[in-house]
């Protein structure tokens, strides 16, 4: 193959693997919210109930 298409598969391949972690970031980063936000609530009804 010639080393244009190398190019085109290392760059798409990237862009791929970029994507994947992206989202697995943004996952975990909503997950850490989801669990703060819960801690919150919790702590309100805590403090509603004393």
């Amino acid at each position: 193959m010639d080393d244009t298409v190398w190019m085109m598969l290392v760059g798409v391949g990237g862009v791929v693997l970029w994507l994947l972690s992206f989202q697995r970031y943004r996952r975990w980063k909503a997950g850490k919210l989801a669990d703060q936000l819960l801690q919150d609530v919790i702590k309100g009804k805590d403090a509603f109930r004393r």
